[in-house]
């Protein structure tokens, strides 16, 4: 029998020594099951080899080992499944506080190594697993839009993918985001967005995508696969979908023009946890790089702004997750 889609998984678990797999303790319930592992061997076909025959194929060399992995939680991702994008830009976090609710600050140091965790990964279906080790995530992208649920994808590499038995993961119950949940705030400096009011009857969709500035380097160490990886430059962008407004005028296309740094809390507040409630919420300073006028007009006639910014950084701040859910530690 062939492997099902009823099967697939796409399971986590933190390394406590990068490069040393373990059994992954929690699953990416929703996962696309299509095009996600890419074991790349750098195969080698000495096609120049000139053997006195017509055929220029009569041998391969594997030159490297490398994995790719990509994860789209298409099905709506959960405030606990966040803990592991954000575990991309800062590492050693655990979950604080005394009751049921636990609150995860992910702003990653300008200046200092963040030590990002490693994860090994599950892939595959009841009829091959793959686990892949020291996974970290290259990029990721979170994305909302009215009536539907909040999504995730990520682009990861690995160290390695070792055919192997599947570790078997509970199944969770924790709540998805939907995006009408979401809110959105501005201000003048990043002090300001925590007094700042909500922006009510502007916002209509939204994408954050986070480049971790994560690589993979390989080394002569007498292996084919890589060795380590390596934090360089922490980088996004953030597109904004917005009904035409004066507000829009104002606090976009004006800031656009004039080369006027700005600051949004992006938030959104779920159920009841503990003493509060499930929440993720991103701090964002921001360049805008591109607010052109009136983008469309597809929903009943309502003018539409489709704009961008950059993440930027001020000297003092710059991209400053705070999560809220019911996980103390990793999983």
């Amino acid at each position: 029998m062939p492997g099902i889609q009823d099967f697939t998984i796409f399971n986590v678990g933190k390394e406590t020594t990068r490069g040393t797999p373990v059994a992954p303790t929690r699953k990416m319930l929703g996962a696309e099951g299509t095009g996600v592992l890419e074991p790349d061997f750098h195969k080698n076909f000495h096609e120049k080899e000139n053997r006195g025959r017509r055929s220029n194929v009569a041998r391969v060399t594997t030159m490297g080992e490398d994995v790719a992995l990509r994860m789209r939680l298409a099905e709506g991702v959960a405030y606990d499944d966040m803990v592991v994008p954000l575990s991309q830009l800062k590492g050693g976090m655990t979950g604080v506080g005394g009751a049921a609710d636990k609150t995860w600050t992910a702003a990653p140091s300008m200046t200092a190594l963040n030590n990002p965790e490693a994860y090994s990964i599950d892939v595959g279906d009841d009829v091959q697993n793959w686990r892949v080790q020291y996974g970290m995530m290259s990029r990721f992208k979170l994305a909302a839009s009215l009536l539907d649920v909040t999504t995730l994808e990520a682009s990861w590499f690995g160290q390695r993918a070792v055919k192997t038995a599947a570790a078997a993961p509970a199944n969770n119950a924790a709540p998805r985001i939907p995006g009408d949940l979401w809110t959105i705030k501005f201000a003048g400096t990043f002090a300001g967005l925590a007094g700042a009011s909500v922006s009510t009857l502007l916002l209509l969709g939204w994408e954050l995508e986070v480049l971790t500035g994560l690589l993979w380097r390989h080394y002569m160490d007498g292996n084919l696969y890589g060795a380590q990886h390596v934090e360089t430059s922490i980088s996004g962008t953030l597109k904004l979908s917005v009904e035409s407004t004066a507000f829009t005028i104002s606090e976009m296309y004006d800031k656009w023009a004039a080369d006027t740094v700005d600051y949004v809390r992006l938030k959104a507040t779920g159920p009841t946890l503990g003493g509060t409630n499930y929440s993720l919420q991103f701090d964002l300073p921001i360049l805008w790089s591109k607010v052109p006028p009136i983008t469309r007009a597809d929903q009943d006639q309502v003018n539409i702004y489709d704009v961008e910014a950059n993440l930027y950084d001020d000297g003092t701040n710059a991209i400053s997750p705070t999560l809220v859910c019911s996980l103390a530690a990793l999983p």
